[in-house]
This record gives structure tokens, C-alpha cells and sequence, in this order.
């Protein structure tokens, strides 16, 4: 007699033939999956798209943006951030394509009549309306040219001091990121990248010599940065540039004897001091 005898009565005799009520467990290999990396983010995964409106020519237009979520890997001595898988430096200019406004994201913002007047004349009468196609991605070359655009800008409208020496040392921070491309990239051109050396040093003597302006005419913040911040700054551009040592000196000193400057900020100074001494020949 089998166990499911007796289920005909309901209509499932033919349940009663079935010889196997557990079934075997299938053996599972032993041999772990090899679990699949992730693919690897490109650049253009670290952007985003928004639209805006020109302050200048009322016009709508839409750019691409490094995401706020970025990871930062580190911090050039002169503050540079470097973030990992994108150079966000390369999508900080907020460049209309029908008037050829361009200002840095942190200084967007509406404008006074008497600077779009000026910007209208200077800059709107005579630029050439670019293409509103939206790349993938913007080159190096491209990020360049909206750099230079921002400081025409700044110029044009008679912007403050702090915030043209904010655009130049933005811009250095470009080329030195454009040479760090090259290199790693395998660039053999080696009077390519002395240009690229070249030209993100003149930007950063430009950028000092700007801020210094700023601190003698201006109240703080100095483009987003406190006092002690922007002498921190200033020494460090200093040193990247091998000039104005002593003057560099002189600030980081001021910033250690700070009462405002936080203790991160004097120690930093005091590691930047022990370099510029160092470069000195001073013990």
C-alpha cells in the first residue's frame, strides 16, 4: 500500500504512482561567482544639465554641470581641489552661446543696469553667437576659452578686484589641470606642456597680484574667503611661483598670530611656512 493510496476518491489517482517524495538537493558548485567589477564612471557621468537665464540678454539656455556629489581626493597646496574621476574646475564658467556672457557659478546673479550697459556695449555688440548644441563633454581648449570670457566679462563690467584674481587663479588651476591630462594621457610634447606650465604660472602671478589689490581696497569675504584664507593663499601662490618668498613669509606669520584663523588653518600655514623657509634656505 502506498502512502497516497486512497486520493483516487478525489480524482488524483494518478497522484498514487509517484515514488519520491522528497526531492533530491541538487548540489550547488563550489566554485564562488566571480563578482562583476562595476563599469567604470566616465566623465560625462559626473554631470549634470540646468538651465539658465542671462542676466545680460534675458535669453534661456542650458549647460552642463560637475555634480555636487563629487568625492574630492585631495587639496593642492593653493587650495586647488582635485575630485575623482572629473576636473569640475573645467565646468565652473556659466557661459551664455547668444551674447557671450560668462561668469563664474559663484558670482551669478542678477545684474545692475549699469553693469549690463556695460557688458552690452562691450562684450554683446560684437560677439559671434556660438552653437547651443550641448556636448558630451567640454575639452580643455573649450574650458580655456570660457575662462578668458569670464575675465573679459569681469573686466568689462568693472567687477571687483577679488573677484578677476578669483577667475585667474581658477584658470591656473585649469592649466595645471591640462598638463596633468597630458601627462597622464602619455603627451609627448614636451613644448606643449612648458606652455601649459608657463601660461597656468602666469595666471597665478596675475591672481596675486589681484588679491593683494583686493585686500588693500576691499572688506571681506575676498570671493568666498576670509582674511586668513586669502593670505594663506597668496603664500601659496607665492611658492608655486617661486616669487614674493618673503612677502609669503610675512602672511603666514600673520596667520599663525591670528586670532580669527581657525587651529586647521594655522596648522596648515605653519606647514606652508616650513616650505617656504625651506626654499629660502632658512632653518
Amino acid at each position: 500500500m502506498g502512502i497516497l493510496d486512497g486520493l483516487e476518491a478525489l480524482g488524483l489517482g494518478k497522484l498514487k504512482s509517484i515514488d519520491t517524495i522528497y526531492e533530491e538537493e541538487q548540489h550547488k558548485s563550489t566554485q564562488e561567482e566571480t563578482p562583476q567589477a562595476p563599469p567604470k564612471k566616465e566623465e560625462k557621468d559626473f554631470l549634470m544639465e540646468k538651465e539658465f537665464e542671462c542676466p545680460v540678454c534675458q535669453g534661456k539656455f542650458r549647460q552642463r554641470l560637475a555634480r555636487t556629489t563629487l568625492k574630492c581626493i585631495r587639496h593642492d597646496r593653493d587650495l586647488r581641489p582635485v575630485y575623482e574621476g572629473i576636473d569640475a574646475v573645467k565646468y565652473d564658467v556659466i557661459f551664455c552661446p547668444d551674447c557671450g556672457y560668462a561668469v563664474l557659478s559663484r558670482f551669478f546673479a542678477p545684474l545692475a543696469p549699469t553693469h549690463r550697459k556695460l557688458l552690452n556695449e562691450g562684450i554683446r555688440k560684437n560677439f559671434k553667437p556660438q552653437s547651443r548644441n550641448l556636448p558630451e563633454t567640454i575639452s580643455y581648449e573649450d574650458a580655456a576659452l570660457r575662462y578668458k570670457m569670464a575675465l573679459a566679462n569681469a573686466v568689462v563690467k568693472l567687477s571687483k578686484n577679488s573677484e578677476k584674481a578669483y577667475i585667474c587663479l581658477k584658470a591656473a588651476w585649469l592649466y595645471r589641470g591640462m598638463r596633468e591630462d597630458a601627462i597622464a594621457k602619455g603627451e609627448t610634447d614636451k613644448d606643449a606642456i612648458k606652455a601649459m606650465a608657463e601660461t597656468e604660472k602666469e595666471y597665478l602671478i596675475t591672481a596675486a597680484d589681484g588679491f593683494i589689490k583686493a585686500r588693500a581696497g576691499e572688506t571681506p569675504p575676498y570671493a568666498g574667503m576670509n582674511s586668513t584664507t586669502l593670505d594663506y593663499v597668496i603664500a601659496a601662490i607665492y611658492l608655486e611661483t617661486d616669487t614674493n618668498l618673503k612677502d609669503g613669509v610675512k602672511l603666514l606669520q600673520d596667520v599663525i598670530t591670528s586670532r580669527t584663523a581657525t587651529p586647521q588653518n594655522k596648522e596648515k600655514a605653519r606647514e606652508l611656512l616650513a616650505e617656504i623657509k625651506k626654499k629660502m634656505g632658512i632653518e
